[in-house]
């Protein structure tokens, strides 16, 4: 259902500029968009689209708004409030509340009224699935697991014994929270599985990627703190906690009773070994591996750039002179200093 424009900036709180009654039933790229269609300009590097596009109107920063001609919404952080746009214009379609006949439901768990069970979910005995619950077709919630209210489990997921999962979250297809965590300790040439026993804990308003796996607790709980977002194809380990608001992207494995603190910011594909900590509002870059903990907020790096594979091997194999190297300058720089003196 298409709204009007200044329905879009009362909703997003940003500034109208133009025809208010203009009607948007679309968000578009501002190259594609076309009439009825809403894209944003946010830099000067498209500037030249605000008087080339064929949208009905557009989001821009304020720095731009001068030149635009077309109805806009006005906003200091223009990306934020087209993305606030894209929602209003796409609300998130949910089936009405029931439960599908292929549905497999203990008769001691507790599925609200407003809840919506898909094809083939099984919810185990003292689960409680609150209001507004949408749970996709072939998940499993395990015994004594707690969803809280408008939460929405896409397909596949599985959530095992004593979990707790927050309100306002989603769980993509494949995620698996209450996984085992990998215990072990050498018991002559084979190995003893150390049991698991405590849980994992989700917050409110967390997002987490398909086929990411968060491991319970050793002994006590795995923790993701509110508004947390996990990109597709993560490994959390056991007893990891994150803090609020940290966003963790891609292919990151992050090893166990690694604490992160709120507001970072982890790359795709980094490593984290086990047991240190990361302070809050901390950024780390993609491939970098975190082998101690980081005690001062900032940014850090730590993988090599892309190169020919025989200029890489030839810098590869200097790697290995650097100590001596580093002895070498040392005993020189001493020299030095003492024909100085």
């Amino acid at each position: 259902m298409p709204l009007s424009l200044s329905q879009l900036a009362e909703s997003t709180g940003a500034e109208l500029c133009g025809d208010g009654a203009c009607e948007i039933g679309r968000a578009a790229d501002v190259i594609q968009a076309g009439p009825g269609d809403i894209a944003f300009v946010y830099t000067a590097k498209y500037s030249q689209y605000l008087t080339t596009t064929r949208a009905s109107a557009l989001v821009v920063s304020r720095a731009l708004a001068e030149q635009c001609m077309l109805p806009c919404l006005i906003a200091d952080d223009p990306r934020l409030v087209f993305a606030k746009v894209v929602a209003l214009l796409n609300p998130t379609a949910r089936p009405p509340a029931g439960i599908a006949d292929t549905a497999v439901v203990n008769p001691n768990a507790k599925i609200d009224a407003s809840a919506y069970l898909d094809s083939g979910v099984v919810i185990k005995a003292g689960a409680i699935i609150s209001a507004g619950v949408y749970i996709g077709a072939n998940s499993v919630i395990g015994e004594n697991v707690t969803i809280g209210m408008n939460t929405y489990i896409n397909t596949n997921v599985s959530i095992t014994r004593n979990c707790v999962i927050g309100d306002d979250c989603t769980l993509h297809s494949g995620v698996v929270v209450g996984a085992d965590g990998f215990g072990f300790v050498k018991d002559g040439n084979s190995y003893f599985k150390v049991p698991q026993i405590g849980s994992v804990l989700i917050g409110n308003r967390v997002e987490i990627g398909a086929c990411t796996s968060i491991d319970r607790g050793a002994l006590g709980d795995t923790k993701i703190g509110d508004g947390v977002k996990i990109d597709n194809q993560i490994q959390i380990g056991h007893n990891v906690e994150i803090g609020h608001d940290t966003v963790i992207s891609a292919c990151t494995c992050i090893a166990g009773t690694v604490k992160i603190g709120a507001n970072c910011l982890i790359g795709g594909a980094v490593g984290i070994r086990d047991n240190i900590e990361i302070v809050d509002n901390t950024i780390v870059t993609g491939r970098t591996f975190v082998s101690n903990s980081i005690t001062t907020a900032g940014v850090y790096s730590s993988s090599t750039l892309m190169d020919t594979n025989i200029n890489w091997r030839r810098n590869a194999s200097r790697f290995k002179e650097l100590d001596s190297l580093a002895k070498r300058l040392k005993i020189l720089e001493k020299k030095i200093d003492d024909k100085l003196k």
